[in-house]
Parts: structure tokens; sequence; C-alpha cells
């Protein structure tokens, strides 16, 4: 039972991608999604690879070979706690199943280990990618043993475990102080958010704290060794073939996993039963004052994305960039600095610079690729009212739009303060036609591959196929127009006038876009199901 379990939570998991369909457009579909999911993991792979190679050498010649392995532990604990965390949350303390399935002859325990055994899987995915671009620089510099070798399968196969240990307990408290405060989901989302910027501030300072390392590496040795034993033993067992350590970093991992499985175990059939109330709101009486359709649907689809973190978190996360985007401009931060070098290099004015920067952060947003799968199985609902396909279409884009134009001005507003009339135009002109471009297309890109069939809105926004096109088309593109300048253009065209011609073409294609998302795009709505 817990294997059949286990391979429906893989299912669900796998199909929360796409609707695979069937006949030669099905095969289209699945050939694309394997083309974006090996791009996805070629990208994670050269990420950690880069990182590997630059530290190898440096910390097996001075002599902190058990740091470079220590590095890998923390960092694949690190994104197993914080990828799993919320997941957990969802899946083994909120699911939205479990009524069905205590209705079978199934045994609470058996839907926790496979639950669990979902949740390992995934965490598994990104151990073996950082497995394998630490264990390459490792041997091609000839410090690999056979011993380290089998000591660094073993270990990559207990990390996993002890990360989910930690994020079934961040996990219990998130479900269970949010569930009975009355505004769970500002706190969930603030958590969220707090947890990416620590992990993005973490990672865009890593280079200098191994650079601190290997300044004054035997004081920081030491001091990690106090600090982090479970990671440390791990690094040492494998650089040093220490049973000992590995010993020790054995019983690390697996001592909190099995204390976890115990605690959930006896009382998983409670927390399935449990009924999580929050604090009551007086009801007011209080008139409500007439609105117009599309109004109407857009604040229903504005209060619909606000009361899911997760949505907000994996959808639009170039907006929480765009809001802090201005602490660029303060001096301390050390980024503006690194602006006008490369702009000096490159020979581009720095508004030019401002302009494709946050460009490229508004049009990061997926949330229109994932607003019409995100009606899931109440599509009917909104069918049901006598309202237009294309009005609902309408509404659903001004949902992008106010997610991404508004704090894509903020930000302009202020990158804008310190240059000429003609500068300001450009840095706030050309992200917004970048935002209503990857507004309409989103919106016309979910069409062609809804997913309605989910059973947790995250796997829309993080795994749906819609959202990977218009999260790797938009970096795709942009990755393409920087190349096409730099190599073909940046002689006989200048920066400015190229990023003028770049807004109107993304203009005219918005433009085209909607216009076949109000006659052809409402037809493709109305007829799905």
């Amino acid at each position: 039972m817990i294997g059949k379990l286990f391979i429906l939570n893989l299912k669900a998991l796998l199909s929360g991608i796409f609707r695979i369909g069937s006949g030669k457009s099905g095969k289209l579909r699945i050939s694309f999604v394997i083309y974006v999911g090996l791009a996805l993991v070629l990208s994670f792979f050269m990420l950690f690879y880069a990182l590997f190679s630059s530290i190898c050498q440096a910390f097996f010649d001075s002599g902190l070979g058990f740091m470079y392995f220590a590095t890998l532990g923390t960092l694949i604990f690190g994104l197993c706690v914080i990828s799993t965390m919320f997941a957990a949350s969802a899946m083994v303390f909120g699911a939205k199943d479990n009524e069905l399935l205590l209705a079978l002859p199934i045994k609470p325990s058996h839907i926790l280990i496979s639950r669990l055994m979902a949740l390992l899987a995934s965490e598994y995915g990104v151990a073996l990618l950082a497995c394998v671009a630490a264990f390459l620089p490792w041997v091609a510099g000839g410090y690999a043993t056979g011993i380290g070798i089998v000591f660094l399968v073993l270990g990559t196969l207990l990390l996993p475990p002890m990360a989910l240990s930690v994020a079934l307990f961040l996990a219990w408290i998130l479900s269970s102080v949010s569930t009975r405060l009355r505004h769970k989901n500002i706190i969930s989302l603030a958590i969220s958010i707090s947890f990416f910027l620590a992990y993005m501030y973490f990672y865009m300072n890593l280079q200098g704290y191994m650079n601190q390392l290997m300044a004054n590496g035997q004081e920081l040795a030491e001091a990690f060794k106090r600090a982090m034993p479970p990671f440390y033993a791990f690094g040492a067992s494998i650089a040093n073939a220490d049973f000992a350590r590995f010993f020790i970093f054995f019983v690390w991992a697996v001592t909190p996993f099995v204390l976890a499985l115990m605690l959930l175990g006896a009382k998983y059939g409670q927390v399935l039963t449990s009924s999580k109330g929050v604090p009551k709101t007086a009801y007011k009486e209080r008139d409500i004052p007439a609105k117009t359709q599309l109004r109407a649907l857009v604040g229903k689809e504005m209060a619909k994305f606000w009361s899911r973190p997760m949505v907000v978190m994996n959808s639009s996360i170039g907006s929480v960039f765009l809001l802090l985007s201005p602490l660029a401009l303060v001096p301390q931060a050390g980024i503006m600095q690194q602006i006008e070098t490369f702009s000096q290099m490159l020979n581009i004015p720095i508004s030019v610079m401002f302009a494709a920067i946050l460009a490229f952060l508004g049009s990061a947003n997926t949330l229109s690729a994932s607003l019409v799968s995100l009606e899931g199985k109440s599509l009917w609902i909104v069918k049901s009212v006598p309202i237009a396909s294309k009005t609902i279409l309408q509404a659903k884009i001004i949902t992008h739009l106010l997610v991404s134009s508004i704090p894509c001005l903020f930000a302009s507003a202020f990158f804008s303060l310190s240059g000429s009339a003609g500068d300001a135009l450009l840095i706030f002109i050309v992200p917004q036609t970048a935002i209503v471009f990857m507004a309409n297309l989103g919106i016309a890109i979910n069409l062609f591959f809804p997913k309605l069939d989910w059973t947790n809105e995250t796997y829309v926004v993080k795994q749906g196929i819609s959202a990977m096109i218009a999260l790797f088309g938009g970096m795709a593109l942009f990755a393409g127009l920087g190349i096409l300048y730099a190599l073909a253009l940046s002689s006989v065209l200048p920066a400015t006038l190229f990023l003028w011609i770049c807004a109107i073409v993304f203009a005219i294609v918005g433009a085209a876009a909607y216009s076949w998302l109000m006659k052809r795009g409402a037809i493709m709505f109305s007829e799905l199901s």
C-alpha cells in the first residue's frame, strides 16, 4: 500500500507539470517538457560545478579539504530544507485529500510514509546534482580516494533525510502558527520572502566567505567545527577517509529522522483529523458599492492571488526584487559600483543598464502564465457567470500588470532621479513594454498548455509547463537580445536606440497577442473544461 501511495504522490507531482493530452499535440508537449527539464537541470548543474571548481584546489592545497565537502553538505542541506519546508507544510500537515484517504482502509502511518517518500524523492534530485558537481573537480584534481568516494555516496544519501527532519519541524511550526492566526497568508508570505532573501544574500556573498576562509583558514575551520559538527564530520570523513567521523555524521543524520518518524507516526492520525480554526471576525453590516464586471473580476483575481503565499513567491518574485532594487543605489551595498564598472566595460550608458535590469526583473514574473490554470476545478464557476470570456481574460491581464507594473514604476522612479528627461523616459517606458509583452504572452501560453486538474496550486506555478515556458523563454529572449547586440549590432547601433527598438517590438508583439486573446483566445477559454 505504501508503494502504491508513493506512486500516486509522484504521479500527482509530475501531473502538476502539464496536461499531457494525446496524439501529436501530446507528444510535442512531452518533448518540450523534457527539453525544458534538461535545460533546467543543466543550468543548475553548471551553477554548482562552477562553484566547486573555483574552490576545490584552493581548499585541498591549503590543507582544508574537509571544508570542500562541508560546503557541499551545507549547500545540500540548506537547499533541501528551503525547498521542502513549505511543501511539507502543505502535503504532510495540510493536505486536501485527508478525508478521502481516511475513508479507505489505509493506515495513517502508510499515508505519512508515502508522503515523506515523495518529499525525499524531490530532495534527492537536488542532492544528486550538487554531489556530481562536487565529485568531478575532486576526482579531476587527483584528491579522491576509494573510501572517500564511498563515504561521499553514503553521506549524500543521508543528507536529505536529515534535512527533511528539520523541514518537518519548521513545517509543523509554520502550520500550527499560521492556521491559528487571522492573517496567516501575510505571515506565510513574509516568512517565505525572508527565507528566500536570506538564501540569496548568503549565495551572493558566498565567494567572499570562501576568500575569507582561505585567508584565515585554520581559525575559521575550528570555528566551523564547533558551530556545525554534523557538516564538519561529513567533510572530514570524505576528505580524510575517516571512519570515525563518518559514524558521527551517520548518528547526526539518522537520529533526528528516526525521531521525526516516531513522533509523527504516533500522532499522525490526529494530524489528519484535526480541525484547525482561526479567530472569528465579528460580522459588520456594510454597503458594497456596485462594480463593473471587469473591476469585480480583477478584485477576485487579486484577492485569490494574495491569499496564496506560495503562488506569490513562485510567480511574482520579480516584483520582490523590483521593490528591493532601489537599495542598489545605497553606496554601502556595493552593487552600484559593479553596475557602473560593467557599464564602462561594455561602453553602454548607465541609463540603458538600469532600463535593461528593470525590464528583466519585470519580465521574470510568470503570474499571467498560470492564471488560467489556477482556476482549476472551479473553472465552471467563472464560466457559468454571464460574463464574456474576453472580459475574464482582460481581468487576468490587468492582474498581472498590477502585480508587476506598480513595483516597476516604483523602482523606475528611484533609478531615474539622477538622469536626464530622456534617460527617465527610457527607464520608465522600456520595462513597462516588457511587462505588457509578458502579461499578454503568458495568458496565451497558458491557454495552449492549461493544467486544471491539479491538487495543489504550487504545482502550477512551480512546475507547470506554461510557467516554465514563460520563465525560461523570457530569460532566453533577454539573453539572446544581449548577445545579438554585443556580437552584431554594438558597432553600428547605439545601445539607447537598440533598447528603444526592443521596446517598440515588445509593444507591437504585446498588442498582437492581446488582439489574438480577445478573439481566438476567448474562444479557446470558453472551450476549456
